[in-house]
C-alpha cells in the first residue's frame, strides 16, 4: 500500500524515458569530481585496508507534492508564497521566476511545489532555484512556467517552487518517479556544492556527532539491527574497534531516552517497533512526539496507517501540522476501539464530507477511518464523524472494553461525539 504524502502514480516512467547527456553544466562536472564510490558499509575512514571515502557534497532537502486543485494553485501564487512575515525583514516575500502575468494567464488546475532548503545558509536561493529549473528543464524536454519566493522565517532559509501543469508548449508537466526520487535531490545536492565548495573535514565531523542523536534512522541504526542478529537484542562484541562500541554506545543511549530501547540484564534490548518508529519520523517529523500525547493506548502500539488495516472507528488524540513551513502537510493520531493507535498523513487539513457539508476536524472527535484508492492509484484517507449511538453499538457488536471504549460506552468524553 503507499502512504498519502509524496507517493502517486502520477511519478512513473515513461517508456523510452531517457536522461538526456548534452548540455551538462559546471555543477555535474564538479559533481563527478566530488561524488566518490561508496564502499560497502558507507562510512569514513580506513577499514578493511582500504580508504573509504564520503560524500562531502553540501546537503539539501528538496520535497515535492502537486495538486489538481485551480483554487489551491490561486492561493500558493497569491497567498501562501508572499505571505507576510517571510522576507529577511519581515516583510512579503517576493516572488520571482517567468513572467508573472503570462503565468497567471496560463494557470492549470495541476500544479506542483517544490521545497528547496539547503543544509548551509550561506546558499543563494535564487540562484540555486534558477539554476535547479533550468536543469530540470533539460532533463525533461520541458519549458516551465514557474514562480518562486524565498522564505527566511525559520531556521533554515528555503525556496518554494510553484511550478505550471502546462508548459510553455501547451504539454502537460508530469515528472517521473525517478526524477523525483534521485534527480532533484541529487542536483540540488550538485548545485549547492557548485556555490559553495565540498563540506569540510569539520563540517562532517560535525555530521556524524548530530547522527548519533537524530530522531531518525540512520547508519548506526543499520549497524545495530546487523548486531542484533534477528533479535532485538544489541551484541555489542560484535563491534569492530572500540571506536565503534563507543559510538554505537551512545547511540543506544539517546534511543532510550527517545523510549525505543532499554537496558537489562547487562544488555540494551530495542522495542519491537524501534525501526519503524525512526523511519516514520524521519518521514514525518511529529512520530515520535505524537507517543506522548497518546491517552488510552500505549506509545508501543502506534503505528503508521497505510490503509491496510481497513477501517477503523476511534478518537482524534491530536491534530498534527508536519513539515513545518515546507507544506500544508498534516497528520491525524487516531486512538481506536481495538486497542491500537494509528498516525495517519494527509495531504491537508483534515475533514470530514466535501464542499458545503466539509466539516474541519478536531481534538476530540470520534470518527471512522478508511483509506480509499483514487483514480490515480493514491490512497485517499476518508473520515466520518460518527455518533454517539453507532459508536455504541459498534462497541457492543465488536465486544471492545479497552479504556476508550469503556468510556465512550458510559457515555463519558461525549464532547468529540455529534449525539
Amino acid at each position: 500500500m503507499r502512504h498519502f504524502l509524496f507517493e502517486s502514480r502520477e511519478y512513473r516512467i515513461k517508456p523510452g524515458f531517457r536522461r538526456r547527456r548534452e548540455g551538462q553544466d559546471s555543477a555535474q562536472a564538479l559533481a563527478r569530481l566530488l561524488r566518490p564510490r561508496k564502499a560497502r558499509g558507507s562510512g569514513g575512514g580506513f577499514r578493511g585496508g582500504r580508504f573509504r571515502r564520503v560524500d562531502a557534497r553540501q546537503k539539501c532537502t528538496v520535497k515535492m507534492q502537486y495538486s489538481r486543485s485551480i483554487e489551491a494553485h490561486r492561493v500558493q501564487l497569491e497567498k501562501y508564497l508572499i505571505r507576510e512575515g517571510t522576507d529577511r525583514d519581515g516583510s512579503r516575500a517576493r516572488l520571482y521566476g517567468t513572467d508573472l502575468e503570462e503565468y497567471r494567464q496560463n494557470m492549470a488546475g495541476k500544479n506542483f511545489r517544490i521545497f528547496l532548503s539547503p543544509q548551509s545558509d550561506k546558499a543563494d536561493l535564487k540562484a540555486l532555484t534558477e539554476r535547479f529549473v533550468k536543469r530540470l528543464e533539460m532533463e525533461t524536454g520541458l519549458r516551465l512556467y514557474w514562480q518562486a519566493a524565498n522564505h527566511y522565517n525559520t531556521a533554515h532559509p528555503h525556496a518554494h517552487l510553484l511550478i505550471n501543469g502546462r508548459d510553455r508548449n501547451g504539454k502537460e508537466v508530469e515528472f517521473p518517479r525517478d526524477l523525483v526520487r534521485t534527480f532533484m535531490r541529487e542536483h540540488a545536492r550538485d548545485l549547492c556544492t557548485a556555490q559553495l565548495g565540498a563540506r569540510s573535514r569539520g563540517d562532517l565531523e560535525t555530521e556524524r556527532e548530530r547522527e548519533l542523536a537524530a530522531p531518525r534512522y540512520t547508519r548506526l541504526d543499520g549497524r545495530l539491527k546487523e548486531l542484533c542478529g534477528g533479535t532485538y537484542r544489541v551484541n555489542l562484541e560484535g563491534a569492530r574497534d572500540e571506536r565503534e562500541r563507543g559510538r554505537l554506545l551512545k547511540r543506544l543511549e539517546n534511543l532510550q531516552r527517545l523510549k525505543l530501547c532499554g537496558y537489562s540484564d547487562g544488555g540494551y534490548k530495542l522495542s519491537p517497533r524501534w525501526e519503524e518508529s525512526l523511519k516514520a519520523n524521519g518521514r514525518y517529523n511529529a512520530f515520535l512526539k505524537a507517543r506522548g500525547a497518546l491517552r488510552y493506548t500505549s506509545p508501543l502500539r502506534l503505528g503508521l496507517y497505510t490503509g491496510e488495516q481497513g477501517e477503523i472507528t476511534g478518537k482524534i488524540t491530536k491534530v498534527y501540522r508536519i513539515d513545518g513551513d515546507a507544506s500544508d502537510n498534516h497528520a491525524v493520531v487516531l486512538e481506536g476501539l481495538n486497542g491500537k493507535a494509528h498516525f495517519v498523513p494527509l495531504l491537508r487539513r483534515p475533514s470530514a464530507g466535501e464542499g458545503s457539508e466539509r466539516q474541519w476536524l478536531r481534538d476530540g472527535d470520534v470518527i471512522s477511518l478508511k483509506a480509499r484508492e483514487n483514480q490515480q492509484g493514491r490512497l485517499t484517507p476518508v473520515m466520518v464523524k460518527r455518533s454517539g449511538s453507532e459508536v455504541r453499538r459498534e462497541i457492543a457488536e465488536g465486544g471492545f472494553t479497552g479504556p476508550l471504549a469503556r468510556e465512550l460506552a458510559s457515555g463519558a468524553g461525549r464532547e468529540g461525539i455529534k449525539l
